[in-house]
């Protein structure tokens, strides 16, 4: 079982042959970007919106008092949806660096994945407003302070990474054998 579960997680290596001078080549299917804007602009809109995205939430967490001494409810949507953005930035930059054509294998664990990457961050950048929101309205109501800026700094992130999951769904790709 495990044997086959390994199998299947590396089977793109099945796709590297050996050629007469020992080095391996890629005989796989590749993606050709067919997107209505070209690659380039696509990517920049991308960057702009998850990376933007990833700021927000970095930013909002080094807010002074933001997140000092909160409870643990508060703490982990936070720190999940912070690391699901960086994850989304890493998988951007190897999408970024795959290429035009992209090897099937790299569109598989990019392109293919993002998309669920920014939606899990978006709805956890949510979750994390939502609990602060809470935690400001018990602290007496004091929304103009910390609380309020990273509220906003969430809210932000949150409609970055929800735009950059409906554009990476609209991107089209083409299959090459």
């Amino acid at each position: 079982m495990a044997d086959r579960e390994k199998k299947k997680k590396r089977a793109y290596l099945d796709d590297f042959e050996k050629d007469l001078n020992g080095n391996y080549r890629y005989r796989g299917a590749h993606y050709r970007y067919a997107g209505e804007i070209p690659r380039g602009k696509a990517l920049a809109r991308l960057w702009a919106l998850c990376g933007g995205g990833a700021a927000l939430t970095v930013a909002a967490g080094v807010l002074p008092g933001a997140t000092a001494r909160a409870p643990l409810y508060l703490e982990l949507p936070y720190m999940a949806a912070l690391v699901l953005a960086l994850y989304a930035v890493v998988v951007l930059v190897r999408a970024t660096r795959g290429g035009d054509p992209m090897r099937a294998y790299i569109h598989e664990q990019t392109v293919q994945k993002l998309p669920s990457l920014c939606v899990a961050s978006a709805v956890l950048c949510g979750v994390a407003a939502a609990g602060q929101g809470m935690a400001a309205f018990a602290d007496g109501g004091q929304l103009l302070d910390t609380h309020g800026i990273f509220i906003l700094f969430e809210i932000a992130a949150c409609a970055a990474f929800a735009a950059a999951a409906g554009m990476v769904k609209k991107m089209s790709w083409n299959r090459e054998e």
